[in-house]
């Protein structure tokens, strides 16, 4: 799993809903305990970022929330501006799983009962990990899909995502 923490460091943390709990050095720390169980993650900085490329970020993140129905218009701007808070008013978490190209889910969002926050989702990943050590078939797994994803960076797309190549190998 890998996620990637968009925000930017002049940022005025209100008590907005979607912020609830999320303080820069906090989330990072989080963000470290889960990179010793091993959750791979980046910031962006969203500050010195144009339009353009905080577009593009936002089109990344739009992906989960369409597939997955989530509600994320009127938590990163409003109704007639979809956007205009997200990764400057309205920090946002982008999770990417191993083996798929597009994002999984996007943080925070609106679900049926309020809004699941950054640090909601964070916590609780972090007990969900602890509670599951990580077996030595996983650890081989995840070091397989790793290694796989390294080389078809290297030789370039080949139209099937490593997850499939991974369960394809395994039926014969």
């Amino acid at each position: 799993m890998r996620l990637k923490l968009i925000y930017g460091s002049q940022m005025l943390l209100s008590e907005h809903p979607p912020n609830r709990g999320f303080s820069p050095s906090e989330i990072k720390e989080l963000l470290q305990r889960l990179e010793e169980l091993g959750v791979s993650w980046e910031a962006v900085e969203t500050s010195t970022m144009s339009d353009e490329e905080l577009l593009k970020l936002y089109s990344e993140a739009i992906i989960p929330a369409v597939y997955h129905k989530y509600r994320i218009r009127q938590v990163f701007g409003s109704k007639r501006n979809s956007r205009f808070l997200f990764g400057r008013g309205v920090p946002a978490l982008v999770v990417y799983h191993p083996g798929q190209e597009h994002a999984s889910h996007v943080y925070p969002h609106r679900a049926e009962d309020g809004i699941v926050t950054i640090r909601a989702f964070l916590e609780d990943l972090i007990k969900r990990l602890k509670r599951t050590p990580m077996t030595a078939e996983r650890r081989e797994a995840k070091a397989l899909v790793d290694r796989m994803d390294r080389l078809r960076k290297k030789i370039g797309p080949i139209g099937v995502p490593v997850a499939e190549l991974i369960r394809e190998g395994r039926r014969r």
